[in-house]
């Protein structure tokens, strides 16, 4: 995802209008029946409805959106989902601030409203965790980080403000939980690049990865 929107600004594109001339659901894109009918079409809906929600809001010194698109298998079941990221960024110290994750999801018929919504709310916390604080190293053939007092993950003073959207169909209902993971680290290094014009490619982004490379 982060590749895509390197090309379209490379290309002179604005980014969600680089993917959305893309998904036009021919071809391999068409989908398929039960689980798939529309293809692409529909995560071209997912995402045209999150730019209209994002609109073109006013943002602070090097605070940046970003956007990605995902088409999340769960058991062959795709869930298309739109995801946009809002971050500031401390020039002094490196450190990325999430201060809202939006997201536009289609996952066909939603079975179960509230056990949706916690999957959601659960997979965009942990896609943040791993993009931002989770990792670890080996030490003559050890573990570093045994337990959660050196092994960082998200806390609850970083969880950031989250806007999630269900679309509304009639459509076979698909899975739900890891492929909400999926766009937010992508989502986070595109609002990186949008607000600081660094290009992160490493998990997670660390302080200490992007510091050196702001002016």
């Amino acid at each position: 995802e982060s590749f895509i929107d390197e090309i379209a600004i490379a290309a002179g594109q604005d980014p969600v209008e680089f993917r959305l001339a893309m998904l036009d659901g021919k071809g391999k894109q068409a989908g398929k029946a039960p689980e798939a009918v529309g293809g692409a079409t529909r995560l071209h809906h997912v995402l045209k409805r999150l730019q209209t929600k994002i609109g073109n809001p006013t943002l602070g010194a090097d605070e940046g959106i970003g956007f990605s698109v995902t088409a999340g298998q769960e058991r062959t079941m795709p869930a298309w989902i739109a995801t946009a990221a809002h971050v500031k960024v401390n020039r002094n110290t490196g450190q990325i601030t999430v201060k809202k994750l939006s997201v536009v999801i289609d996952a066909g018929i939603v079975v179960h409203p509230d056990g949706a919504l916690a999957q959601i709310e659960g997979s965009l916390l942990w896609g943040l965790s791993l993009a931002l604080h989770e990792h670890n190293a080996y030490k003559d053939g050890q573990v570093t980080k045994t337990n959660l007092h050196t092994y960082r993950p998200l806390r609850m003073n970083d969880v950031p403000d989250m806007d999630i959207e269900f679309i509304d169909s009639d459509e076979f209902p698909v899975g739900l939980g890891e492929p909400g993971v999926i766009g937010v680290a992508p989502a986070i290094g595109n609002a990186v690049y949008q607000a600081v014009g660094v290009r992160l490619r490493d998990l997670p982004m660390l302080p200490e990865h992007l510091k050196p490379q702001l002016s």
